[in-house]
């Protein structure tokens, strides 16, 4: 049966084990992908995956600007710009007007997994919009099932339009790279839980009073 939120707090069988304020998401998103600061190190303590991925980074960014630079120039000179980019321009536009069915699919998710209420925020210092359901304790689990959701539906619509219109290939993978980046802090809890997947945890929102969310551990 599912615990109440008084029984998480008031039971011995209960032990929190994390707590962090909503406005605090991204630094836990931050940690559990492995993106959260790291003490200096010398050049010659590095991985090769962290130089592996500095050169990623420096060869996209080189790439992006040199292609930001070229269409400028070919804009300026009054040949208008590429069809690719304007594609590529459409796409992230797109994004911001699919984050609203992003969030309803969390709620639907919430909904199936026996939530009474469904509600919607954000965090201007998260830079993020979020579903929540208020003081409902779920297991990680549950709430790995709601981060999914968005992922799966979206992406398979956007793999199946991408075959139905090829000729907008630029626009849908876009759109899907740039949905999937928006996903991180859906995959942060899905980590979360598959990290502790061998362990009994509960976690619930408070958005509406203390404004955190809280995780306890089952020990008995």
């Amino acid at each position: 049966m599912r615990p109440t939120v008084e029984e998480l707090h008031q039971s011995e069988q209960y032990l929190l084990i994390e707590s962090f304020a909503i406005d605090e998401m991204n630094q836990f998103v931050a940690r559990e992908l492995g993106m959260a600061r790291q003490p200096p190190q010398s050049l010659n303590k590095r991985g090769w995956k962290n130089w592996l991925r500095l050169v990623v980074i420096m060869v996209f960014g080189a790439s992006v600007g040199y292609l930001i630079s070229t269409e400028l120039i070919k804009l300026v000179s009054g040949e208008g710009m590429s069809p690719l980019l304007v594609q590529a321009g459409a796409g992230f536009l797109a994004f911001f007007l699919i984050l609203p069915i992003h969030e309803f699919i969390h709620g639907l998710a919430f909904r199936y997994i026996g939530s009474p209420e469904v509600h919607y925020g954000w965090s201007l210092k998260s830079l993020m919009v979020y579903a929540y359901s208020q003081l409902f304790p779920t297991t990680m689990g549950e709430v790995a099932f709601v981060a999914a959701m968005p992922f799966v539906v979206l992406t398979v619509a956007g793999l199946g339009a991408l075959a139905i219109w090829p000729a907008y290939t630029v626009f849908w993978v876009t759109l899907l790279l740039i949905h999937t980046v928006g996903c991180l802090g859906d995959f942060a809890l899905i980590r979360y839980y598959l990290k502790n997947r061998q362990r009994i945890i509960y976690t619930y929102d408070d958005v509406e009073g203390e404004r955190r969310s809280y995780f306890f551990e089952k020990l008995i």
